[in-house]
């Protein structure tokens, strides 16, 4: 199973748009949710299928929304988007896969997996609406987005040799914490043993010196870590800011409220896992190998 198929929505209101990423995926074409959200004018309230049949066309592909019977269900072209109305009256959209006799497999972006779900329980929630999508002429495959890794790293090149500075300083400052084992280590083989209070002297100056120079290394390792954080923070956010400010009105009327917050606050989290967690994780397994 081509895996790019399963999309999961990032909001509530994105169902829609999720679905037809995940078709669009079916037929080789990947896209990224918020393009087919503008698309199909995805807004609070979620997307309708005429949005989707919009979008779908601007994407290269026919669409037509219709309303099928049950008896109809397992004749109608897969994979296409169907409508669904849950318990809590909640209008939400899911692709199909595959009808069998006894249960539907459909790709719930709610979930962003593969559910195989009992035909009739599956029957009690469908409105009767499906919006049939096939590839047109001008449908053209290709691949849109961007991994993670590759987000990552586009993110982290500009600041690489600050960030490979930071890297070096906290793996030296990680050996030189070792000196303290080897320093009790050698004071109770030799120094309690022996009595050689010349090589306690000796390791005495020694331990001192090593401690300054961790001292030394760990806060070179902070001011590293601090400035690639201001960098990247100036990188994201105000880069962000700058962006939200050039989109027009239509862009926040689709908007929920503090989901543009929610997106700034995504970004320290970015920042905090570079600073801290990357590092520490990358030092780590430098020192187990």
């Amino acid at each position: 199973m081509n895996k790019n198929i399963l999309v999961r929505q990032r909001d509530i209101s994105d169902c829609g748009a999720a679905c037809l990423c995940s078709v669009a995926a079916y037929y080789k074409l990947n896209l990224p949710v918020s393009r087919v959200r503008q698309l199909a004018g995805t807004d609070k309230r979620g997307t309708n299928v005429i949005g989707l049949i919009e979008a779908a066309e601007n994407i290269g592909m026919q669409a037509r929304g219709a309303k099928a019977t049950e008896e109809s269900l397992g004749k109608i072209p897969l994979p296409s988007i169907v409508h669904l109305v849950l318990k809590d009256q909640l209008h939400h959209f899911v692709v199909i896969y595959k009808v069998s006799t006894g249960f539907i497999f459909y790709m719930d972006p709610a979930e962003g997996k593969m559910v195989k779900r009992p035909r009739i329980e599956f029957l009690n929630e469908w409105s009767k609406v499906v919006v049939l999508i096939m590839p047109a002429e001008n449908f053209n495959p290709g691949n849109h987005t961007n991994s993670n890794l590759s987000r990552f790293w586009h993110l982290i090149r500009p600041h690489r040799m600050m960030m490979l500075q930071a890297l070096v300083g906290a793996l030296v400052f990680t050996v030189l914490g070792l000196a303290s084992s080897i320093y009790v280590q050698k004071i109770i083989d030799h120094v309690l043993v022996e009595g050689n209070l010349r090589l306690l002297n000796l390791l005495s100056v020694v331990m001192i010196v090593l401690l300054f120079f961790q001292l030394t290394i760990g806060g070179m390792k902070s001011v590293f870590a601090l400035q690639t954080g201001q960098l990247i923070d100036a990188r994201l956010i105000l880069g962000y800011y700058k962006h939200i400010l050039e989109l027009p009105q239509r862009f926040f009327d689709t908007m929920r409220v503090g989901e543009i917050i929610s997106r700034i606050n995504d970004a320290v989290k970015i920042r905090a896992f570079v600073n801290e967690v990357a590092l520490d994780i990358v030092v780590n397994i430098l020192i187990i190998f």
